[in-house]
């Protein structure tokens, strides 16, 4: 019995077992009670270990004393917390959806912060906001950062790309002092300005959520994608990546030649890059590519025909009885078979995890992989179909378009969370904490989880960012205000773009829609065009043509005719309303023009007006336009921060 073995074999013994078990073995007997009530803070602390819940560094910090500002850890509520955490993301434990209005409409990019609780969002039309999502309240914003805006955050550092290609690097205020900024690529002028009249707009006596300059980093050469992963930013450009320590402004590292020939072909068009502090990563059109830093060899290469047939497709699954009040569905994972389609795919994005020794993968035809312990590969002690595990969102072949939307990766709790046109997914890739915290999962090992209530393909379709946390997932939705407003007559809008983009004029091309591509990117964006979105069987919808609109400084706007729109959507009563009818806004910016909403010319005038005015907007499918912005697709939807709480 274990009670009667000595105290330190038996406390040994019962913390390497599951969360469960421990509470029940104090039920078991007094004398095992005794055991457990006695020893509480040892035997928890031992489990928080084995699961991981705490960090190496942590421990040391916290036997030390080495944070006195800080109370003492209460290991038993630190493992009851976890486990909740753990049996919420899978559907076992309540959960909450909230909607922050501070952040505004138009959301593009997310940045998340749970230690300070602020959200960070870039817009369509331009400005950053930094947000208290549990106030809902805007700490602090800047209004000169560029429209579509791409942002990095880490470490206190957020870093912004310019029109130009050049970076802003700002800082969490409180973490420096101005003596403190490097020497070398010092912040200009407009960034200094938009600092000051930011700090005197947002006043606060503790700078919570508040930025300052730190660096103006300009690139040797034109970039396409950058990612930071603190402390070095990757900036990729046609065939060069760069590697800056940011806290020092330095550029530390080029790798040379990321689109040189191989067996396989190259890399083909840039769609996204990761680094940590050993290797950069590369996804391509052709290949996922991984260079080793410190010297810049390629060290291993992917394509797409290397990818195993046999997926795991991730079904509904009407057997699981989920919590009623949790917003995550369990699904069910069937091994299948799949013939090699023809539809050319590419792989849209890649995270590393946090310890550096997995990599999850994501192809636009809805193909999940996860690799643990990818360096084995490069030695070639395993095969990719002996450690990776496949999972298919896109089970269905009659529909050939792109299904993936966005990939994000939990920063230390094992999870992904994955967008694509059919719903938004919660995986969870850990099975050693599987075992310990919740019911183990069948194979594959890895278990899935639906996002109910999210799964509109329109609204899914316009996700342009996806970030997770340890106990939230934050991503940009349609506002529930406009989904919830009663049908309305629809009304026309007049798109009045920037006569000038920079230095150079900027026309409006009406182009053939191409494919949708998925929003997850790290691109650098300048918007060029504005087309509509793809149909619903994957035909392109009619754009009309714009008449000849005098802009503020009497520049002239080309001129160009196309057929007639389709019929509107026919959307269910009990859905949301239909996406030709937009509500009465006074002006919003789109790209440095104006969105005029005429609220005074009635619907026969409109009528009349057709040659004019871009005619209803009315798009099938996805149902929003979408402006090119380097050969990426993004969405002019409104759109807001949702947050998921578990």
């Amino acid at each position: 019995m274990l009670h009667e073995l000595p105290t330190e074999i038996a406390l040994y013994i019962a913390s390497y077992l599951p969360l469960q078990s421990l509470r029940n073995i104090s039920l078991v007997s007094r004398a095992w009670h005794g055991l457990i009530t006695g020893n509480v803070q040892a035997v928890y602390r031992k489990a928080a270990i084995l699961h991981r819940f705490v960090l190496h560094t942590d421990l040391q910090a916290d036997s030390s004393g080495q944070k006195p500002d800080t109370k003492k850890t209460d290991w038993f509520q630190l493992c009851q917390r976890r486990l909740q955490i753990e049996r919420g993301w899978r559907g076992k434990a309540p959960s909450i959806a909230r909607e922050l209005n501070s952040t505004g409409k138009f959301v593009h990019r997310i940045k998340v912060d749970q230690k300070e609780k602020i959200v960070m969002t870039t817009r369509h039309h331009g400005g950053l906001s930094v947000t208290d999502y549990d106030t809902d309240c805007v700490l602090w914003a800047a209004t000169h950062v560029t429209d579509y805006a791409h942002c990095e955050y880490d470490h206190g550092y957020i870093i912004l790309n310019r029109h130009d290609d050049s970076k802003e690097v700002w800082r969490y205020a409180r973490d420096f002092q101005d003596s403190e900024i490097p020497e070398v690529f010092k912040p200009d002028e407009s960034m200094i300005n938009a600092s000051h009249e930011a700090a005197q707009r947002h006043a606060s006596p503790t700078n919570h959520g508040h930025f300052r300059p730190w660096a103006h980093l300009h690139m040797p050469e034109p970039t396409r994608a950058f990612r930071f992963s603190y402390p070095t930013l990757l900036s990729a450009g046609a065939n060069y990546a760069y590697l800056w320590d940011v806290p020092t402004s330095r550029l530390v590292e080029t790798i040379t030649n990321i689109q040189a020939p191989n067996q396989d072909g190259t890399l083909g068009t840039l769609c996204y890059v990761e680094v940590n502090d050993q290797y950069a990563f590369f996804c391509g059109s052709n290949q996922l590519r991984i260079f080793a830093r410190g010297g810049g060899a390629l060290v291993y290469h992917l394509c797409m025909k290397d990818l195993q047939r046999i997926n795991w497709d991730v079904l509904p699954d009407n057997s699981d009885d989920p919590c009623p009040s949790s917003l995550f569905q369990p699904q069910r994972l069937h091994e299948a078979y799949h013939v090699s389609s023809t539809s050319p795919s590419t792989f849209v994005a890649a995270h590393v995890s946090t310890s550096g020794k997995d990599i999850a993968v994501l192809t636009a035809s809805g193909i999940f992989i996860w690799i643990p312990g990818f360096e084995r590969l490069f030695h070639r002690e395993v095969t990719l179909s002996d450690i990776a595990t496949f999972l298919n969102f896109s089970a269905s072949r009659s529909d050939v378009r792109d299904t993936s939307v966005y990939l994000a990766l939990g920063e230390s709790n094992e999870k992904a969370a994955i967008a694509t046109r059919k719903g938004l997914f919660i995986v969870s890739l850990d099975p050693e904490i599987s075992k310990l915290t919740a019911e183990a999962p069948r194979r594959p090992g890895l278990s899935v989880c639906r996002i109910a209530k999210y799964d509109d393909s329109r609204y899914l379709s316009s996700i342009s960012c996806l970030q997770m946390t340890d106990t939230g997932l934050f991503f940009n939705w349609y506002p529930s205000l406009e989904q919830s407003r009663p049908s309305q007559p629809a009304r026309r809008m007049m798109v009045i773009p920037p006569p000038h983009h920079g230095h150079l004029p900027v026309p409006i091309q009406i182009m053939p829609p191409p494919q949708p591509q998925p929003q997850h990117t790290n691109q650098v964006h300048a918007p060029v065009q504005i087309v509509s979105a793809v149909g619903l069987e994957g035909q392109g919808d009619h754009l009309p043509g714009l008449d000849p609109i005098e802009s503020s400084d009497d520049d002239e706007i080309g001129e160009d005719v196309v057929p007639d729109p389709p019929s509107p959507i026919i959307v269910d009563e009990a859905g949301p309303p239909p996406l030709v009818e937009t509500y009465e806004e006074e002006e919003v910016e789109i790209d440095g023009g104006d969105l005029v909403v005429d609220e005074d010319t009635d619907d026969s005038e409109m009528e009349e007006a057709e040659d004019e005015t871009i005619d209803d907007l009315q798009f099938g499918g996805d149902g929003f336009m979408q402006v090119i912005v380097n050969d990426w697709f993004l969405p002019i939807s409104s759109s807001m921060v949702h947050y998921i709480h578990v």
